[in-house]
This record gives structure tokens, C-alpha cells and sequence, in this order.
């Protein structure tokens, strides 16, 4: 009896949903030199924001005298001035980014999300959570991507004011959204040059000073940062705020501030200011301080625009991103010897336990376990009779911890 093809779908538990097995396959280009894993570089950033109307005079009363008011960031620049917050120069050590296997932009993996990054710390990004893009055309069909996310940020100050700055993002701001991005080739005919870019969410620590205690900010919608020269993995690049306008910033903790009348409580989710200018200069090392404020010279003359009406208070929502995603599990082609049928599973997780089901109607009653795997490695081999009575046949491979 001519058997109809041999029909396989994988289940992963991570994406509770039937996705197929079939990878898109990367062409001779240099994407296929970087799988999935992680980029580690040190890095310096630096901030810039205009402090809302209600809280200028409430600030320049408060903050008189104090550190922030004597104290230079940029040259001829005061860390707080007028209603304006310039950061110091902050600095990484280990800033992390998780980078996705490269695959055609627009396909099935760029829709429904593929995973990024090297355990612990993978998460999966698709093209639903990059809210906020660049302004640059879209790119000819065909050309590859890779998803990315910022991992790992904390920039702090320790090398400049010395003041307790810092900015955190990725796993080191869990209950932030992930930040995700992509990496886009310009043309079929080579992955790199490319171009970059990042949806951020930050925690920023504004230290204690005089009569202002520490305040720590987060933005609600992402922060846009862009780079249009990515040449390799990790990049060297200067990543700066792409927004059309300004992103709010509001205070992520309750607060009671002294003022000058009294004492005055503000409530989590209040407007404290906009970010107008954020900068972020990925692989630069503590020597190149100099040089990176330089640049951010010559961006603090083009800041971005306020947003004229942004919210004056927001419900802040915290959450819980999946830094511990479980790869899906990858089926072999399969083939038929002696009237048995074998594939081979692989991408599991040595002793994580492995549900091979079949059905042949796809109905989600009518999936059966017909083998249970726990391999010492990460991969393992499903061979079973072939039924004549059978016309097609699904399986899927189901992974547990």
C-alpha cells in the first residue's frame, strides 16, 4: 500500500502553540557564522531630560546648593540645571545582548518569535514586540535579520561622579518589559554591513542630593535607540535616541518629598519629566570617557522634542518576562527501512523529559504518547512500526523540564 508522506509538527512547551518543524535555511552569509547566543562588551551611556513644569521650581528650590548644582557632567554642563537633568557619563562593564540564529525577514520565525540568547537568560523576541521602529525604509524582500534583546545593562557612575547614577534594563530591570531589537541586513548579497536598533525599558536611579531623596524612573513606552553601521557581532557602535519626540519618564516608587512648604507625597506613576536625549555606546572601554562625551556634545544640539500632552500620571504595570525560555525541539527528516520508520529529536535538553504524541487527525483530544525520552543528551532517536492502516500521521514532541 503507497503510504502518503510522513506528516511531523513539533509542540514546544514554551510557545503552547503548534509551530512547524522546518527551519528556514541560511544562505552562504555571515549571519551563519553567529549562532544564537550571547554578545558581551563593555559599554558607556549617558541621558538627558527636561524635568516637568509642575516639578521646576519644586527642584531648582530643593536641589539649590546641592551636589547636583556644583557638580559638571559634560563640560560647562551642570548635572541639574534650570529644569534639566544631564547624567554622567556611566559605564558597563558586561553589558550583555541575547542574538537569535539569522533567518529571512518577514517569514514564519519573524511573525510567531524565535528564541535569543544562551542559557540562562534566553527569552523568545518576534516582530509584535518591537513597537517603536526607525524611521528608515523598509528593507527589499529576502535579506536576513536576527532578533535581539538587551540582556544584561546596569550603567553606573562609578567612574566619573561617583554620585550613584545607573540605568538598568533587561535582566537587571525584571519587572520591566523585555527590550528587544533586530539586527537587518541591507542586501541578499551580504548580512553586513547592517543596520540596528533597540525598544528599551529602562529603571534609572537618580541618587539622593540635599533634600531630595533617591528617586528611580521608568518609561512606559519603549525608548527608540538606533545605529545604521552594524558590521559584526558584537558591534562597536553608537547607539542614540531615535524617537520622533521625547519618552516620559515617571517615578516607579511612592515618594515623600520635603519641600520648602512642607512635605508633599507623590504617588507611583507620576510624570516626573521626558527623556529628550539617550546614548549608549556599545563597546567602548572606560579609556574612551573623553571621546564618548564628545559625541554626546554634538547630540545634546539636536535633542529630540517634547512631547506637547503626554500623560501627567500612568498605572505602572510590572512584569515578569521569561528569561528562562525552553527551546523547541527539532525533528529530522524521516525515513523508512524495513517497515519501520525512524526520525531523530534534537535541540532538547540532556534530562529533560520528552513526550513523542501522534494523532492523525490534528484534533487536540486526540494527541496519544506513544514515547516517553529522558536523553543524557541533546538529542535522541524515534523509530516505530509503520501501520498500514494508517493513511497520514502527525507527531509533535512535547518538552518538560
Amino acid at each position: 500500500m503507497e503510504k502518503q508522506p510522513l506528516r511531523l509538527s513539533v509542540f514546544g512547551l514554551a510557545l503552547a502553540t503548534l509551530i512547524s518543524i522546518s527551519p528556514d535555511t541560511l544562505h552562504a552569509q555571515r549571519y551563519a557564522a553567529y549562532p544564537a547566543g550571547d554578545d558581551s562588551a563593555s559599554s558607556l551611556g549617558q541621558f538627558q531630560l527636561i524635568v516637568d513644569k509642575a516639578w521646576v521650581d519644586i527642584l531648582d528650590a530643593v536641589l539649590a546648593g546641592s551636589v547636583f548644582t556644583t557638580t559638571e557632567g559634560l563640560p560647562g554642563v551642570w548635572i541639574y540645571d534650570g529644569g534639566v537633568f544631564t547624567s554622567p557619563v556611566m559605564f558597563d562593564p558586561g553589558t550583555v545582548v541575547g542574538r537569535s540564529d539569522g533567518f529571512v525577514s518577514g517569514s514564519a520565525l519573524d511573525t510567531n518569535g524565535v528564541i535569543a540568547g544562551s542559557a540562562p537568560g534566553r527569552t523568545y523576541v518576534s516582530e509584535s514586540q518591537l513597537t517603536v521602529k526607525p524611521g528608515w525604509p523598509d528593507a527589499a524582500g529576502g535579506v536576513y535579520e536576527v532578533h535581539t534583546f538587551m540582556k544584561s545593562l546596569h550603567l553606573t557612575d562609578a567612574l566619573t561622579a561617583h554620585l550613584g547614577f545607573s540605568v538598568r534594563a533587561g535582566m537587571q530591570a525584571p519587572t520591566r518589559p523585555v527590550s528587544a531589537g533586530e539586527v537587518e541586513a541591507y542586501s541578499i548579497n551580504s548580512d553586513f554591513p547592517a543596520r540596528s536598533f533597540f525598544n528599551i525599558y529602562v529603571e534609572v536611579d537618580i541618587p539622593a542630593a540635599g533634600p531630595l531623596p533617591a528617586v528611580q524612573l521608568v518609561n512606559v513606552e519603549p525608548l527608540l535607540v538606533e545605529n545604521t553601521l552594524i558590521r559584526s557581532f558584537p558591534p562597536r557602535a553608537f547607539y542614540i535616541h531615535g524617537n520622533t519626540n521625547a519618552v516620559p519618564v515617571y517615578f516607579n516608587r511612592d515618594l515623600t518629598l520635603l519641600t520648602p512648604s512642607g512635605n508633599m507625597t507623590v504617588p507611583r506613576g507620576t510624570l516626573f519629566g521626558q527623556l529628550t536625549l539617550a546614548g549608549h555606546g556599545m563597546s567602548y572601554g572606560e579609556f574612551e570617557i573623553p571621546s564618548f562625551e564628545t559625541e554626546m556634545e554634538t547630540e545634546l544640539q539636536s535633542a529630540m522634542p517634547l512631547n506637547a500632552n503626554p500623560f501627567p500620571s500612568v498605572v505602572i504595570q510590572d512584569f515578569s518576562p521569561n528569561y528562562n525560555a525552553i527551546p523547541p525541539p527539532r525533528l529530522s527528516q524521516p525515513y523508512v527501512s524495513n517497515g519501520v520508520f525512524f526520525f531523530t529529536v534534537s535541540n532538547v535538553t540532556p534530562g529533560s523529559t520528552n513526550y513523542v504524541q501522534a494523532c492523525t487527525d490534528l484534533r487536540p483530544t486526540s494527541w496519544v504518547t506513544v514515547s516517553t525520552n529522558v536523553p543524557d543528551t541533546n538529542a535522541f532517536n524515534f523509530e516505530s512500526p509503520v501501520v498500514e492502516t494508517y493513511r497520514q500521521r502527525f507527531f509533535r514532541v512535547l518538552q518538560v523540564p
